[in-house]
């Protein structure tokens, strides 16, 4: 088992300091928890020019989006981005270091999308906040400024999943076309049943225990789990997907998922890049403070969004 000198460094902080199990938290305690997590020290604040918060309605329910923006060009390239959290925990602050990264980087425009949270909305009320603020995002390109034949979606653990619903309604023509999509080691397969679920090192922050207690807060209890707006991995048409590029952490109960998909994708002529940065851990890419390696993964990330919108 490979783990990086940063991931080790995080590990053994997180021994010494007691960090308590994602999973004995209750979802107000954890988000509190992340929050405290989410304070950026000056030396790693990346300036975005502009920075604008809205409010829309999805459902019956207010959502929040976040647009980045480092010029004023009207045909800027658009990044739609989904955070992760386990549909529990999460927000437009827990990533933003991570959207003015990819920002920069991609010189792209970016979308933040603040998803209603279980347990108090399961599924699919993320789904439906996911769907609702791409239509809205598509239906007000004139007000947004951005060029909609190039737009991506992008998306870590259970934003991944959000991503990946949103390609495939993309390619069903269910909503306008998505270019391509970024995926950070997504969750997409609650029947959790592959080999690296195994994954176990003390200090780590996600095990299988504690996507059990995800599922748990995220599922009615009447939902059946392969079903694939729930695990978008068992969808059963996937020719004509976007252009995707999947990266998986090793020291993660969901590699094998990332892997799974990109076997998928393959096997229905979709052009798919894969790559596993094997002594990282699950959420790497957004704690960029304590984990540096994640600015090589958001680099080429950068990198692979250029090429998508070049093609």
């Amino acid at each position: 088992m490979k783990i990086d000198k940063d991931t080790k460094q995080f590990i053994k902080l997180r021994l010494e300091n007691n960090a308590p199990e994602v999973e004995d938290l209750t979802p107000i305690k954890l988000r509190e928890m992340r929050s405290s997590m989410a304070s950026v020290p000056p030396e790693h604040q990346v300036h975005i020019n502009q920075i604008k918060d809205i409010t829309i309605k999805s459902e019956n329910r207010e959502l929040k989006l976040r647009i980045y923006s480092n010029n004023d060009a009207n045909d800027q390239p658009l990044i739609i981005f989904f955070h992760g959290g386990g549909f529990v925990m999460g927000d437009l602050d827990s990533h933003d270091l991570l959207c003015r990264h990819l920002v920069k980087k991609s010189e792209c425009k970016l979308i933040a999308v603040d998803y209603s949270l279980a347990p108090e909305y399961k599924f699919p009320c993320s789904l439906e906040d996911s769907i609702n603020a791409v239509k809205y995002i598509f239906k007000n390109k004139k007000e947004i400024k951005f060029d909609e034949n190039k737009v991506l979606v992008c998306g870590d653990s259970a934003g991944g999943n959000l991503a990946l619903i949103v390609s495939i309604l993309s390619k069903e023509q269910k909503l306008p076309k998505i270019r391509g999509q970024i995926l950070f080691y997504p969750w997409v397969d609650f029947t959790m049943s592959r080999p690296s679920m195994s994954i176990k090192l003390d200090g780590l922050i996600v095990k299988k225990s504690t996507l059990d207690y995800f599922a748990d807060h995220y599922l009615n209890d009447n939902d059946d789990i392969t079903n694939w707006k729930i695990s978008p991995l068992l969808y059963s048409d996937f020719y004509g997907m976007p252009i995707t590029y999947i990266y998986g952490a090793g020291l993660d109960p969901l590699v094998d998922e990332g892997y799974a998909l990109m076997k998928r994708l393959k096997s229905f002529k979709n052009e798919v890049h894969y790559k596993v940065y094997e002594g990282q851990m699950h959420a790497f890419v957004s704690n960029i403070v304590s984990l540096p390696t994640s600015i090589v993964c958001i680099n080429e990330a950068s990198d692979a969004i250029k090429k998508i919108i070049g093609n």
